[in-house]
């Protein structure tokens, strides 16, 4: 007799930028990734189901309905043109009854915005850069510290907004680059110190109790008048100037002590901001040498080509399988009483968000 399967529902943000916009490279990524994903638990015996999903929201309940998932694995980035609504998306999974994989909606509502996050961990005693947020409309403020800073969008990932002329070194610039933000991305922008250290991240996994995964450095090899940051093209343009100059080496090349005193900062963060399952922590050493937190990112990238999974194999661990642990470890997590069922034959008309059996 043939067992039956665990079905899954592999959830990611469906593309909405057309091809040739400057930062679509980063939003398709995440078909990609999901496809990765849904192989990979199939390989452990669950039957994955693609779903894309896209507005209107109770046509993404509707399909949930209908596939039926034992679990969703929440690749989600984003929702129609917003990337904040990923949050709002995991709220729902929450309400609906779903069980899910990844941080919840209180930790990503959190990190969605750098700054916020900033104020937590410093408050938790955690060290991060000084800084301070500007919402559209507001004045800049003079900062208080000595040397360059760094402005880059508040509530955007995968590097959006970031390149050679988001270090500045005058209060001039500083507000010419805050208007540009506000202008492309239509939130806040962020202006924090320029750490002149080495770069680090440091994955986390959760199954249950957090470890953190062997640390990666980005050893950058700048060109001479450039500045050592990861850029959206260092992160998404292979084979470009700033990404050949920006290679990543897992394991770092650090002494332990100070291996063990980020992996003792990545594991705080995780627990100080709420997350779950998996996270990426991001470093940076300071003009004495100390780690700095420059962000936590409660949803990173997982594809199997990401620093996150890299660090994983270092580990020792199968990707395939830390997958599946998670899918599982999600099933077992209490749920709310309201049931999928009573909120997904809501609406009406055709499906926005179509599933796609995995072969």
């Amino acid at each position: 007799m043939t067992s039956v399967r665990l079905k899954v529902a592999v959830l990611y943000n469906a593309p909405v930028l057309p091809v040739d916009h400057p930062d679509a490279v980063s939003e398709a990524d995440v078909v990609e990734v999901a496809q990765a994903v849904a192989a990979g638990l199939e390989n452990h015996g669950f039957e994955s189901v693609l779903l894309a999903v896209r507005p209107p929201v109770v046509e993404v309940l509707r399909s949930l309905d209908r596939i039926g998932p034992d679990v969703a694995f929440n690749l989600i980035e984003g929702f129609g043109a917003s990337t904040a609504a990923a949050t709002h998306m995991t709220g729902l999974l929450e309400l609906a009854g779903f069980a899910y994989t990844g941080s919840p909606m209180e930790a990503l509502a959190l990190c969605v915005s750098k700054g916020r996050a900033k104020f937590l961990l410093r408050g938790a005693g955690l060290p991060t850069a000084p800084g301070f947020v500007v919402e559209p409309g507001a004045a800049v403020p003079r900062w208080d510290w000595a040397g360059p800073a760094i402005v880059k969008p508040d509530a955007e990932d995968g590097s959006l907004g970031i390149d050679q002329a988001s270090v500045v070194l005058d209060w001039d610039s500083a507000c010419d680059r805050v208007v540009w933000i506000h202008a492309t991305y239509g939130g806040a922008a962020l202006v924090e110190a320029y750490l002149p250290g080495s770069e680090y991240n440091v994955g986390v996994l959760a199954l249950p109790e957090p470890e953190a995964l062997p640390i990666a450095e980005v050893a950058y090899e700048p060109v001479e008048g450039t500045w050592p940051i990861l850029t959206y093209a260092a992160k998404w343009s292979a084979g470009s100037v700033e990404d050949r100059a920006s290679p990543v080496l897992c394991p770092a090349r650090i002494e332990r002590e100070l291996a063990e005193t980020m992996c003792r900062l990545a594991v705080s963060a995780f627990k100080v901001t709420g997350c779950r399952d998996y996270a990426r922590v991001d470093l940076r050493l300071d003009h004495r040498g100390e780690p700095v937190i420059l962000e936590v990112n409660p949803n990173p990238d997982i594809g199997p080509t990401a620093g996150w999974a890299r660090a994983l194999r270092v580990s020792g661990r199968d990707y395939s399988a830390t997958l599946a642990a998670l899918a599982r470890q999600a099933m077992g997590r209490p749920r709310m009483p309201l049931r999928a069922s009573d909120l997904g034959n809501r609406g009406r008309g055709s499906s926005a968000s179509e599933p796609d059996r995995q072969r």
